[in-house]
């Protein structure tokens, strides 16, 4: 398993993020930021290159904990697509899950625009966990 090879993988995965992320977000639920306008900043270009740039630097951070962690190599029945899946849904379920949550416990958000970031995160978590496991493969 090579480390540069998971590190682009992961940063391949938050690419395609980038698209799932437009959809999710930026399509479906991004009616509910308007109900809560007082919370949200402007958006830009700006806004929208830096968030991309997070999710592709994310991605490859994910790649490299796949790399720390053996990228579950122990589970060799499920096939190097389920290792992904499993992966990327830990990660979604150990971290990005519970930040959303105290996240909306604390701002005032929406609960529409809490799961569409929960499923959001999710798919992009399983992408990227995907992309790492077939680049480990």
């Amino acid at each position: 398993m090579s480390l540069v090879r998971l590190l682009l993988a992961g940063a391949a995965g938050g690419f395609v993020w980038i698209f799932t992320s437009w959809l999710i977000i930026g399509a479906l639920f991004h009616r509910y930021q308007r109900l809560t306008p007082e919370t949200w900043r402007p958006e830009g270009p700006t806004q929208y290159a830096l968030s991309s740039l997070v999710l592709v630097l994310g991605g490859a951070g994910t790649g490299l904990l796949y790399f720390l962690v053996g990228g579950l190599a122990n589970l060799s029945e499920v096939g190097w697509a389920g290792r992904g899946l499993l992966f990327g849904g830990a990660v979604w379920l150990g971290v990005a899950a519970p930040i959303h949550v105290i996240t909306a416990i604390y701002v005032r958000l929406h609960r529409g625009h809490v799961a569409g970031a929960l499923l959001d995160s999710l798919v992009g978590l399983l992408l990227v966990g995907g992309a790492c496991a077939f680049a480990a493969r």
